[in-house]
This record gives C-alpha cells, structure tokens and sequence, in this order.
C-alpha cells in the first residue's frame, strides 16, 4: 500500500507554529528598539547646583524607562521627569529603555553659589535698625570703585559711598541692594528690618529698658500673592555708574542672544534635517551670522549655512554636539557636530 497518508492534526500544528511565529516577529518588529538611535533629551536653565533640570526620551518603541542620574540617588521610571543636583561636577545620565538597551550622556553641573564666590560684594549691617536714627552700613568687595546703594524706601539710588549712613523714615520690612562698579550681573541683596521709633523709656535707669510704638510682628508683610522684586523697580531709575573705560565699555549697549541648550539645539537642528526649519531659525541664537564656522565630524571646516543646505532632506543622526558661546552676548560663535545619515538601510558618516 503506497498511497501516502498526511494527518490533518499535523498539518494543524506546523500551521499553529507558523502564525505563532509570524505573531512574535510581528510584536518584535514593533517593539524593536535602537540602542544607537536612542533620543533623550536634557533641558537646563543654567545647569547649576539645587536646579530642577527637565529629563525627557522621545526613543521609538519605548515602554518602559529606568533613569539613572550619575549621583547616587534614587532610579526614576518615569518617561519624563525632573532632578535636582545637590552638588556641582560631572556625572553621567544613563536611561535604560526596555529593560535591556541603556544609553548614557554626560552632563556638568556648575555651583550655584560660584557667581557669589567670583565677585558678589556683601553687606555688612547694623544688628538694631531704628526710625530716625542713623544706621551704618558696610560693603566688603575686593574691586569696587563705584557704589550703588538703594535703601528700599525710593525709587533709584540712595547713596553712593562704600560706607554709607541712611536714616529710615518708615519702619518694617527693607530689602538692601548694592551694586558695584554698575556691573548689574553681581547684585548683592540683603533683608532687614526697622524698627518703629522709641517713644517711651519704661525705667530710666535701665538702659536696655526701651519700648517701641508697635511690636515688631505688627509690621511684618501679611502672607498674599507674589510682588515685583523691589530690585526690578529699582533698577527702572538706577543710571549706570561710571566705570574706568575699557575696550567692552566703549559698546552702548549690548545684545544677549536668548539661551539656547545643545539638546534644544540638537531637537531644531533636526527639525533642518525634515525639512521643518531653515537656517533663519537660528539667526537670533547665532545673531544673525549664519556663516559662523562648523568643524563636521572632526574633519570638515564648514560654515553654517553651508551645513544646513547638506542635511536637508536626509535622516540623520546626531552623535554629539558642542556648542562655542560668547560669554558676554550668549551668541552661538561656532559648533562642532558629529552625525551620521541614513543611506539604503546603512548609517555612515555624511
């Protein structure tokens, strides 16, 4: 008997692994993750100590995240998040997506006190403040030549001496600003409080026996809605002290481009890859020179322009980039890129 038999619940079997198999191919098609292409983003106002310093993956087909900050604290799951840096230094940010594909940036946290410790004067005050009476004041500062006092009571500056004698005509709640040399970028700030005058002596014998007209507590502010730093008010009406004229001092003014990330770069820069910004983008970040120069993946000397008309079009992907800003204006001066575009399935150096 040569007549061959093919059982039906064999052939159901192989076909049940066959659309299993389609099915697991099918869920890991989608689910795949590109360890190389991970996108997660950094995004800082000034990258500094006791900063709260956005963290934020936008990587295909991600499901779960673990973040590691580089600090020793606590792992986050969340898929955007938030940390803050006790500590100035270096660290390293590693996301683990999936479970399995982990990436790691660096980032370089700067002391939120260094601008304190570069420059800033203090202020030196008396321990007892009193309506009517003089109260004197002190400024500690290693390279001051101009003063700028305001005392909380006016509009604008109230003395212009290093040690100043104001008299207060109204008790409560006073905030000291001293500014040095004009420079606006090392404000020192101190709180205080003025007692109302002394009306009575309760034994004249006693010398500590002094009595004001209110307790202290009844000319504290009530708890309300945030106010204008009276600094903010001041500064409206505070002419610029002279300073000895140098080369900087020479510009009337000067125009500070707005603060711009290089992972806020990296996410405009490819939007110039889709075909969804031009170079015009960047002009106020680059104050309006589009030709600044760009060192391309460690070997091209181009300019911006110039780099911008290469990767329209393509689907690139951004390995690192640096950015040289001016200190003084915020102007982007120059950038190093390192990418890779995308051609028939292969990533390569463009």
């Amino acid at each position: 008997m040569n007549q061959k038999n093919i059982d039906i619940r064999v052939v159901f079997f192989f076909s049940v692994l066959l659309l299993i198999g389609i099915i697991v191919f099918i869920v890991q098609f989608f689910n795949h993750v590109d360890c190389d292409d991970a996108k997660f983003y950094i995004f800082s106002e000034h990258s500094q100590s006791e900063e709260s310093i956005e963290f934020y993956d936008k990587t295909p087909n991600a499901k779960s995240w673990n973040w590691d900050f580089g600090d020793m604290s606590e792992n986050d799951v969340r898929k955007h998040t938030f940390h803050i840096y006790k500590k100035p230094g270096k660290y390293f940010v590693t996301l683990t997506i999936n479970g399995n594909c982990s990436h790691t940036k660096e980032i370089t946290i700067k002391d939120k006190y260094a601008a304190d410790k570069a420059g800033t004067p203090r202020i030196i005050v008396p321990k007892t403040i009193t309506v009517g009476q003089p109260a004197y004041f002190k400024s500690i500062s290693e390279d001051a030549k101009t003063w700028e006092w305001a005392f909380g009571e006016n509009k604008g500056i109230d003395e212009t001496s290093s040690n100043p004698v104001y008299n207060f005509i109204t008790p409560g709640e006073k905030t000291i600003t001293l500014v040095i040399n004009g420079d606006f970028s090392r404000v020192a700030k101190k709180v205080i409080y003025v007692h109302p005058r002394v009306i009575k002596k309760t034994n004249p014998l006693d010398v500590n026996s002094y009595e004001f007209e209110k307790k202290a507590e009844a000319f504290a502010l009530p708890r309300g809605s945030l106010k204008k730093d009276p600094l903010e008010e001041m500064l409206q009406y505070v002419p610029v002290a002279p300073k000895t004229k140098t080369t900087k001092d020479s510009v009337a003014a000067i125009t500070k481009a707005p603060k711009m990330s290089e992972d806020q770069f990296e996410i405009l820069f490819q939007k110039v890859a889709e075909g969804n910004k031009v170079k015009d983008d960047f002009s106020d970040f680059l104050c309006d020179d589009l030709d600044i120069p760009v060192v391309k993946n460690d070997k091209d000397l181009i300019t911006f322009s110039q780099l911008c008309a290469s990767v329209k079009g393509k689907k690139i992907k951004i390995e690192s980039i640096r950015l040289n800003k001016d200190k003084q204006t915020n102007c982007i001066k120059g950038l190093n890129i390192n990418y890779k575009v995308k051609k028939y399935l292969i990533w390569s150096k463009d």
